[in-house]
């Protein structure tokens, strides 16, 4: 009896699992009457959206630009428009926005949000009191280009909360990440 029963087990499963050989295979469905109701309930299937983001970057990585329906987000490198730790424009700084300005009169809606960055070094407050300093330095830079376009400004400094790089690796420090963190953000709607 047993060799019988390894035989069924090994000689049928083969044709009783085989998958259907064409994609077309259609299902009967159940049988139902003409004058049969047929109701299912209407799923509602929710995914979150995320938005797709254009990132270019000029040759040296001093802007970086990130456009999204919407939406245009500038990130320039503190370096190009501050000398390291201080918050006084730099004179290339000041035709780098003048060129920004006529974007923004050209495309921005709304309020421009202009936010401040730095790395790690230094003290908390003092990071976040530069970062502030710097994101006001850019407004008050745009703000005068862009008198009669009706936009608004948002102001805020994040210090050293906001890092986009390791500003150390390995427990040592990281002058390219830390580079990378000091910048200020300009966010624009369209």
């Amino acid at each position: 009896m047993a060799i019988a029963l390894a035989l069924l087990l090994v000689g049928d499963p083969a044709v009783a699992w085989s998958a259907p050989t064409s994609l077309d295979t259609v299902l009967p469905a159940p049988a139902r009457a003409v004058e049969d109701q047929v109701s299912s309930p209407i799923l509602d299937i929710q995914a979150p959206i995320e938005d797709v983001y254009l990132r270019t970057e000029d040759l040296d990585g001093n802007t970086r630009e990130a456009e999204s329906g919407g939406r245009i987000e500038l990130t320039l490198a503190a370096d190009v428009l501050f000398a390291f730790g201080k918050d006084d424009l730099s004179p290339a700084a000041r035709a780098r926005l003048t060129e920004i300005a006529r974007r923004l009169r050209d495309r921005a809606t709304g309020t421009v949000q202009i936010f401040g960055h730095t790395d790690s070094v230094g003290g908390d407050a003092a990071n976040l009191a530069l970062s502030r300093r710097r994101a006001e330095a850019v407004r008050d830079a745009l703000a005068p280009l862009l008198v009669d376009s009706h936009l608004s400004y948002q102001v805020e400094g994040f210090g050293e909360t906001r890092p986009v790089a390791a500003n150390t690796v390995a427990g040592k420090d990281n002058p390219k990440g830390r580079a990378s963190n000091r910048r200020v953000e300009i966010r624009f709607d369209t």
